[in-house]
């Protein structure tokens, strides 16, 4: 009887072991283990200003941003971009719908206290899903410590990514420390650069200038100058000489001070492919700044850009939706993916994207500027009128406004209003940078080749970063087949 109940009891334990060996947790686990390796991803919320100050926004916000580029380089980590996870900046939205929103599994939120020399951070992470709180922690620090308390908070994170997100050994790299008022001039600088306009980028500008003359080796600040530069010449707010070289200079500094940096190459490429006009380069900067950080939203968006005036536009869609996934929200790159299908030919869903674009901000001005352009391209010139009419009342007397409606006025007949928005942009010469693309784009609606093509010129020997789109501009269709055109794309060097 005994002996039977020990057989027994060895049949029922070698069943069980074997079920956990062929069928049971084991599989389960490996099941767990896909989803969390599949699905690595986490945003961080802007910080709660807790300082008596409303004026310390800037440096809760910094703070924020500062944890989230140091966890952006954790391999097979997603982070959610700035843009889209600060959309929630003071409203009452549930995790679990802002989870859902940014496309993520983790929070990050926390609180800033700063008083006097010290400061009191608290932090949390929370599962998307349940809104459970699995981990917060709170330091007291000196402001002399920013930076390394700043550093243990990343590390504490990936720390526990590691057991909730599954095995990420690879630690935040160590940056050098500025000093504690350049850092702060700095956060000043990013707040202005966020806001996203050319007076808020002259701002920056000075607060980044100012922290490089307290630490010359202050990496960041360089690199937010390059960012300002190219975004003036970009937008013409600058000649492209006095905006371009200096993104080139900041950011080639900056790499000399810190070569781990995903900034300064996506300014490089930037620098690269709009004004140096030296497509491998740029395409190898832009390369370049995605292996350094593959959360770098702004190196798929440039590259993008990159792609699509090389007439690579499945590429370019597939860098372009990158960066949306990594910054689900953001107006601009919803914008982008549309610039690149009127590129593309592809209007009728340009315009179908934009539309959507503008329903979630009806006042961003590229938008309009871009859903105008694809309503000229189908010679809807009424709709178009109104696009870029109201992409001036955001940005008014903007050169680069003003030329898209001179040049629709032009082909669509009323030539009388396209000479007076000429006239304006000739006044406008004597107090801003008009650039000279611009004046050939009216000319061109004005159906006056010649003068167009000595504007084309001027805007040649201006380095304008806009040639490098006259192989896809259909704005440019009849000019194409004059030698003088064939001449300027060959001066420019774009490819076959």
């Amino acid at each position: 009887m005994k002996k039977n109940i020990i057989v027994s009891l060895i049949v029922i334990m070698v069943l069980i072991a074997g079920y956990f060996i062929l069928l049971g947790p084991k599989d389960g686990v490996k099941k767990n283990d896909e989803k969390g390796r599949a699905d690595q991803s986490i945003a961080v919320l802007p910080f709660v200003n807790m300082s008596n100050e409303p004026g310390q926004e800037y440096f809760s916000d910094g703070l924020a941003d500062g944890i989230l580029n140091s966890i952006a380089h954790l391999k097979g980590l997603k982070v959610c971009a700035r843009t889209s996870s600060f959309k929630f900046k003071g409203k009452l939205v549930g995790i679990k719908e802002i989870g859902k929103k940014l496309g993520v599994r983790t929070i990050l939120e926390g609180s800033v206290q700063r008083y006097e020399d010290r400061v009191r951070i608290i932090v949390q992470l929370i599962n998307a899903e349940d809104e459970f709180h699995f981990w917060s922690e709170q330091y007291d620090e000196k402001m002399d410590n920013i930076f390394s308390v700043q550093d243990k908070i990343a590390n504490a994170i990936a720390a526990k990514l590691q057991i909730t997100i599954l095995e990420n050994k690879q630690q935040v790299p160590a940056k050098p420390t500025p000093t504690k008022e350049a850092y702060d001039l700095y956060l000043k600088g990013r707040a202005s650069w966020n806001l996203g306009t050319a007076p808020d980028f002259k701002k920056a500008i000075d607060f980044f200038t100012h922290a490089i003359a307290l630490d010359t080796n202050f990496a960041m600040a360089y690199s937010g100058l390059a960012d300002c530069y190219n975004a003036l010449g970009y937008g013409s707010f600058l000649a492209p000489k006095d905006a371009f070289p200096k993104a080139k200079d900041a950011a080639t500094k900056a790499l000399q001070l810190d070569s781990t940096l995903a900034e300064p190459h996506a300014s490089l490429g930037f620098y690269r492919f709009y004004y140096d006009w030296d497509w491998e380069a740029a395409e190898e900067e832009f390369r370049t700044a995605i292996a350094l950080n593959s959360n770098y939203e702004i190196a798929y968006k440039g590259y993008g850009y990159y792609l699509t005036a090389m007439k690579r536009y499945d590429e370019a869609a597939i860098m372009l939706k990158k960066a949306a996934e990594l910054d689900p929200l953001s107006v601009p790159i919803s914008t982008d993916m549309g610039f690149s299908l009127y590129y593309s030919g592809d209007y009728d869903n340009a315009i179908k994207k934009l539309q959507g674009t503008l329903q979630i901000n009806p006042k961003y001005p590229l938008a309009h500027i871009w859903l105008g352009r694809s309503y000229q391209a189908k010679q809807m010139y009424p709709q178009a009128i109104a696009e870029y009419k109201n992409a001036l009342q955001a940005t008014p007397d903007w050169p680069v406004g003003l030329a898209q409606l001179g040049n629709v006025y032009g082909v669509s007949g009323n030539k009388g209003e396209a000479q007076k928005i000429l006239d304006t942009l000739n006044s406008l010469t004597k107090t801003k940078f008009v650039t000279s693309y611009g004046m050939a784009l009216v000319y061109a609606g004005l159906g006056e080749k010649d003068q167009a093509f000595l504007k084309l010129n001027n805007a040649y020997e201006e380095r304008s970063n806009w040639l490098v789109w006259l192989k896809t501009d259909p704005r440019w269709m009849t000019f194409r087949s004059d030698k003088r055109f064939a001449r300027l794309v060959s001066n420019v060097g774009l490819p076959e």
